[in-house]
């Protein structure tokens, strides 16, 4: 009943401004508190909100980490006025969600709109206890549809009838769920995403790292993911996979350069999932970026897309770093729990090939999935140890709402009272399994580098160090021209000593 008053109370609100023009201003907000994540930095939010510019709006994003910042958010937002509030979030921060749109409606009259992962794969969470200060969902890809909202909004009309909004119904209840608007197919007419939004130069100086996102989709049926599900969502998987022209993406860069302080030795990371997988439009990208920037790089790849070609191609372009998630390095768990897909010869001689061309590599494990024995996570380590991987990451399985591994948790009754628990992403155990304790999780998870390193010997140990240090030493334009420097010397001094050998005989 609570929230169909608070319902009425907005609707009120467009009513009794009906016939003239709200502000056209639209307060964003990021919440990531007890994540993984941590980084202040959302590119679809900066994709949203260039769209919005674009348009004329004044935009403000906040980015939150911590309840201390509440009374923060209700001042910038009696600041803008704005006419529009909008929330993303996956399923660990909808519960702050719904305080902070509580908040702000308590005592400033807007529309509060939700977005993100956990409304587009279940829109029912509108239906929730607290979700009353909420007024609609948006599913999907949202640059068009919420602008779309906020031009309706700001006119005083009804926004409810948009595509991809969700909603409950005032009267009887019910969840209603629009159609889905098609996806953006090109990408490249997309305004470049609006930075300024965050703290990008913070971003760049404490992290020397500036974040670019070029791709979108995934074909890939991994369990623990909700990006096929969202796809077909959609329809199909293929027509979710969509590409940013090479040549817009070089410009997204070069743009980024030009607005920002970017020292030479900062890394770029390209953050798509599939930054590899299509070799044309990967070698016209990096034919481009050789010849126009040229600066060190980091991308993701997967071991059943790495060859010879596509390695040397990137080690020439000025990549430095590639994550290849193994997830895991027991077998049944990573294929036929997670379908990766991925056989462990294929595994070992993507690494391998990283190796070759003295590539540093990023390889992120998960443990404590459903089935997770003390076994399968000591078979892990054993891999990872194996795979010469310079950054060992590790994190801990959470069971996102839409994803198939939630279905196998529910069936099996290993998830507990969300209601009660609020994990740290990723960093702690929620599930209750049978097979291992979430002691024996956490335990892994805290000492996973130490373990992987005590079983790899000491000779090893000390070549990977070795390999780290030098790694590290000749990442940069100075380490570059001492290795030439120094490698010349070795090379004029062997030619003395061969010439010397020689006139002897």
């Amino acid at each position: 009943m609570k929230g169909m008053d608070m319902l009425e109370i907005s609707h009120s609100f467009l009513k009794v401004q009906s016939g003239k023009q709200l502000s056209k201003s639209v307060y964003l907000v990021y919440p990531d508190f007890d994540s993984w994540h941590g980084l202040p930095y959302h590119a679809g939010i900066a994709s949203l909100g260039a769209t919005l510019q674009s348009h004329g709006y004044a935009v403000k994003v906040k980015y939150v980490c911590d309840g201390k910042e509440y009374p923060v958010i209700m001042q910038e937002v009696l600041d803008l006025q704005p006419a529009v509030v909008g929330f993303t979030t996956v399923e660990t921060q909808y519960g702050y969600v719904q305080e902070m749109a509580a908040m702000i409606k308590e005592k400033h009259p807007c529309i509060t709109v939700v977005g993100g992962s956990h409304i587009t794969l279940y829109p029912e969470a509108l239906l929730e206890e607290h979700s009353e200060s909420l007024d609609c969902g948006m599913r999907g890809e949202s640059e068009e549809t919420f602008l779309d909202l906020c031009e309706k909004v700001r006119q005083g009309e009804e926004f409810r009838n948009i595509d991809n909004v969700c909603f409950v119904h005032p009267k009887k209840g019910e969840l209603v769920k629009n159609p889905l608007r098609p996806l953006e197919q090109s990408l490249g007419k997309l305004p470049f995403p609006a930075t300024e939004l965050f703290e990008y130069q913070k971003i760049i100086n404490e992290n020397q790292m500036a974040v670019f996102h070029f791709n979108r989709g995934c074909p890939y049926p991994c369990t623990y993911c909700s990006a096929q599900k969202i796809a077909k969502e959609y329809g199909t998987v293929k027509e979710g996979l969509r590409q940013m022209p090479a040549r817009k993406a070089i410009d997204t860069i070069k743009f980024t350069l030009q607005k920002y302080d970017v020292p030479s030795d900062t890394l770029l990371l390209f953050t798509d999932d599939l930054f590899t997988m299509y070799k044309d439009w990967l070698y016209e990208f990096l034919d481009l970026y050789e010849a126009e920037i040229a600066r060190p790089f980091w991308s993701t790849a997967r071991s059943n897309t790495a060859s010879d070609e596509q390695f040397d191609r990137l080690k020439s372009a000025g990549c430095r770093t590639i994550m290849m998630a193994i997830e895991s390095g027991n077998d049944f768990i990573r294929n036929k729990v997670m379908k990766r897909n991925i056989s462990r010869k294929v595994m070992f001689n993507s690494f391998e090939l990283a190796n070759k061309y003295k590539l540093r590599t990023c390889s992120p494990c998960v443990i404590g999935v459903p089935f997770e024995t003390l076994e399968t996570v000591e078979d892990s380590i054993n891999t990872v140890s194996q795979l010469n991987i310079t950054e060992k990451g590790i994190n801990i399985f959470f069971p996102y709402r839409g994803t198939p591994l939630r279905t196998v948790c529910e069936e099996n009754n290993f998830l507990p009272d969300f209601t009660k628990v609020r994990a740290i992403e990723r960093k702690e155990s929620v599930l209750n399994l049978p097979t291992i304790k979430k002691g024996e999780i956490q335990y892994y998870h805290d000492n996973w580098e130490r373990l992987v390193l005590k079983r790899m010997g000491t000779r090893s140990r000390f070549g990977s160090m070795c390999k780290d240090i030098y790694l590290t030493l000749t990442d940069n334009p100075l380490g570059q021209k001492a290795k030439y420097v120094i490698n010349r010397s070795i090379y004029q001094q062997s030619k003395r000593r061969l010439q010397k050998s020689t006139w002897n005989k």
